[in-house]
């Protein structure tokens, strides 16, 4: 595992966040090392950091930033032959029994 690895499992095991200043000294690394790695972290958007003062002096709060892994989307409910429900994105106030382009996809059915 390199450092950049082993800094970022780190901040994810620390629910509420870590404090720069402790995140260098837990890592047994220089504050500087440890400043551009985070840099790189964040500018990769895997972390997110916020001005923070410990005891007097200023420091960062850095966090993990979860990625929401996309779902995948199934239209095939929505389509007949290649043509999507008129339905979809339709603004209309409509009654769905009284709607010639809904009848007409239905017939398609």
């Amino acid at each position: 595992m390199d450092i950049e690895e082993k800094i970022l499992k780190l901040i994810k095991s620390k629910k509420n966040g870590i404090l720069q200043n402790d995140l260098w000294k837990t890592a047994k690394i220089d504050s500087s090392k440890c400043s551009r790695i985070v840099a790189k972290l964040e500018k990769e958007g895997l972390i997110s950091r916020e001005h923070d003062s410990s005891k007097g002096s200023k420091t960062y709060l850095i966090k993990s930033i979860e990625k929401k892994e996309e779902k995948v989307k199934n239209y095939q409910l929505l389509l007949i032959e290649d043509i999507f429900s008129p339905c979809t994105g339709c603004s209309i106030e409509c009654v769905p029994e009284q709607c010639i382009n809904l009848s007409e996809w239905v017939i398609r059915l």
